[in-house]
């Protein structure tokens, strides 16, 4: 609501979450299904949003930010009461008298930050799951898409209370005064490692929960053995989605030096292919989404020592930077200084799988691997040998497609996981619950004093003995 502040929007909420407006799974499934419909009947109006702020196909806005955002709806409202069931566990025999179960509880005001590249998807698909949890939540949608930003602000209050979700637009300005003066009960953020590390350190003053997903750069392997231009065409597809600006895009190649001239044929084929002669007249290309990006990639692309051999071409006034491939690339180039986020994919070559290994695990863990191989044992060699968020044989990127597959980083790529169930157990807390038995009969003669060897004997056994299902929880 523009006409409160930041202070006032967090008090509507915390009296939401305290009167239990969504105490019970209909209720939830009540405002789920409010969303879902805000979607179905604004579609045209998101569409033309995003396309304002950031001019991509029409496609790729529907695809991403409003199926997935439904389909996520749908995911939630058939399974939601299976995953927040009370989850029974098995007894010890220090328990076997009791009854011991796990409630998940939701945790109050939940404080969600979206990103700009999919403006929709990383603000509502995980809302979805915090009110499934039954949370109430403020939405922070990125100053970068400042069209889609007032949209939400102004649709949501039509279709949810106030006291459940509301939009607070702004800037960087307006997230650090927010973070400063407000306490919520869970933060998630998607952007980049700058803004996550602000958003950390900023929850900790109140020791908030945070979930991070911050990208970083995704390498490609491409083994010797494999369909090369399947593999181009898979990369190159994904590298060139929403013109390269997404966190699970492959960011650099990694190719096996037997087939590197094939596999440069082939991504040069793949890229005619999809865009034709004229790439920037092409429907399917977008565009990158502001100034200060096209500017940071185009000094990279200027900078590097690797050779263009496809593409290169860039238009100020249109914000357009063609598909892009440059080879003999270092580790030190300015290609692999940091994520790309956009159409320029740098090639590197090496001589086995454990060299690829090497070059991969000499950075920081990335939110996808991506292994392009026929070969079972050297996707184990990359399964044993590197950590990623996701980890993916023969495609990139579409392990963010199944909801049932946590999805987030590790370490600078992010940490903690949504979609899903995993969003519903993130914005939940899994509180022990234990119905303890009236009998006397261990307390009597184990627990209680005066102790002596018989008690301790008997409480050593209890403690340490386990069966095939269960092992003491002391």
């Amino acid at each position: 609501m523009a006409d409160l502040d930041h202070a006032e929007i967090v008090s509507y909420l915390r009296q939401g979450f305290e009167e239990r407006l969504l105490s019970n799974l209909e209720s939830r499934k009540s405002v789920i299904r409010a969303f879902r419909t805000m979607l179905e009947e604004n579609e045209d109006s998101f569409v033309a949003a995003i396309s304002e702020d950031f001019c991509r196909p029409k496609l790729l806005t529907v695809s991403m930010d409003l199926a997935l955002v439904k389909k996520e709806a749908c995911l939630m409202l058939t399974y939601m009461d299976d995953w927040l069931k009370d989850e029974a566990v098995p007894r010890s025999f220090m328990t076997i008298m009791d009854t011991s179960y796990i409630q998940r509880q939701p945790l109050g005001v939940i404080l969600i930050m979206g990103a700009w590249n999919y403006p929709l998807f990383t603000i509502l698909i995980p809302l979805l799951g915090a009110l499934a949890a039954g949370n109430t939540v403020l939405l922070k949608p990125s100053e970068h898409c400042p069209t889609v930003a007032r949209l939400l602000a102004t649709l949501v209050p039509n279709y949810v209370d106030k006291k459940i979700c509301q939009v607070l637009c702004g800037g960087v300005d307006v997230c650090q005064k927010l973070l400063a003066s407000e306490r919520f009960d869970h933060i998630m953020y998607t952007g980049g490692v700058v803004g996550g590390r602000a958003v950390y350190a900023a929850a900790a003053k109140f020791l908030t929960p945070v979930t991070l997903e911050l990208g970083g750069k995704c390498p490609v392997y491409v083994d010797s053995n494999v369909d090369l231009m399947m593999a181009a065409k898979r990369i190159m597809m994904i590298k060139t989605f929403n013109c390269g600006q997404t966190c699970v895009a492959p960011d650099y190649v990694i190719c096996h030096r037997k087939v590197l001239d094939e596999f440069l044929k082939n991504l040069g084929e793949a890229i005619e292919e999809f865009y034709g002669e004229d790439k920037r007249a092409s429907p399917d290309l977008g565009r990158i989404i502001n100034e200060t990006h096209w500017k940071r990639l185009t000094n990279l692309l200027s900078e590097t020592k690797g050779k263009t051999v496809y593409g290169g071409e860039a238009v100020h006034d249109d914000l357009y930077i063609a598909p892009t491939v440059v080879t003999d690339v270092e580790p030190d180039d300015s290609l692999m200084s940091e994520e790309l986020f956009g159409p320029i994919l740098p090639i590197l070559t090496v001589d086995s799988p454990k060299e690829a290994v090497e070059l991969i695990n000499s950075r920081a863990h990335p939110l996808g691997v991506y292994i392009f191989t026929n070969s079972n044992d050297v996707f184990e060699i990359f399964k044993a040998e590197t950590t990623s968020g996701a980890l993916v044989q023969n495609d990139c990127g579409f392990q963010t497609l199944s909801a049932e597959l946590p999805f987030g980083g590790v370490g600078q790529s992010g940490f903690g996981r949504y979609h899903g169930k995993h969003s519903v157990y993130t914005f939940s807390n899994p509180r022990a619950v234990m119905l303890k038995s009236r009998s006397e009969f261990i307390n009597q003669n184990v627990i209680y004093p005066p102790f002596n060897e018989k008690k301790l004997s008997w409480l050593n056994w209890l403690l340490s003995s386990s069966d095939k299902k269960s092992c003491s929880i002391m």
